[in-house]
């Protein structure tokens, strides 16, 4: 897997791809690959469709190249564009277009790309039951759980990414929080009974 670029690397090969320079997109494609086919998972399940997605996407940013505007931060922009072609795609397929997300948007946690990095038992456990603890929450909620403790987007990037105004994100993650922590809470109770219960 790629290493994830310092920014300022990445502006320096978005300016280069928005010079002209092919490879610079390239190098942004293959660096960013892994957290884009990721988010894109999130969002879709069909690995082959994202893929699909996340290819067209980086075809279009090199048609049009020459009119591309300059980015704050490369990460979140991809992130965004790629967001609003899956749910492009995916209206094209249905009668409903879905420009924003509402809380019955599909979207799911998995820390599997993660799990071979687990030696203990234990926090392979841990890792499970947070996982399980994170998808009981609405999947706004979950969404911003990604995309801050997983992607690790400043609250700025998330607003562009969620189409949030700033105390919106702020008000949506305290309200993650505390579900995680009431939701961990009753999971914690509920293990301690069973374990209660054989002895």
């Amino acid at each position: 897997m790629s290493r994830r670029l310092p920014p300022q690397e990445a502006q320096q090969l978005w300016e280069e791809y928005r010079a002209g320079d092919m490879y610079a997109l390239a190098k942004l494609m293959q660096s960013y690959y892994a957290d884009l086919f990721h988010w894109g998972l999130r969002l879709h399940a069909d690995r082959e469709f994202v893929k699909d997605c996340i290819q067209e996407m980086f075809v279009n940013l090199w048609k049009m190249q020459q009119s591309i505007r300059p980015v704050d931060n490369v990460r979140s922009y991809l992130l965004v564009v790629l967001k609003t072609r899956i749910l492009r795609e995916l209206s094209s397929k249905h009668t409903t277009y879905q420009s924003t997300l509402s809380d019955d948007y599909s979207f799911s946690v998995e820390f599997a790309a993660d799990v071979h990095l687990i030696d203990e038992e234990n926090e392979l456990y841990q890792i499970r039951k947070l996982e399980q603890v994170i998808n009981h929450l609405p999947d706004r909620q979950k969404e911003l759980i990604y995309l801050r403790f997983y992607q690790n987007l400043s609250f700025e990037q998330i607003e562009d990414v969620m189409h949030l105004g700033r105390q919106s994100v702020y008000n949506l993650l305290q309200k993650s929080l505390n579900s995680l922590r009431k939701h961990w809470a009753v999971s914690l109770a509920g293990l301690l009974t069973l374990l209660l219960d054989k002895v």
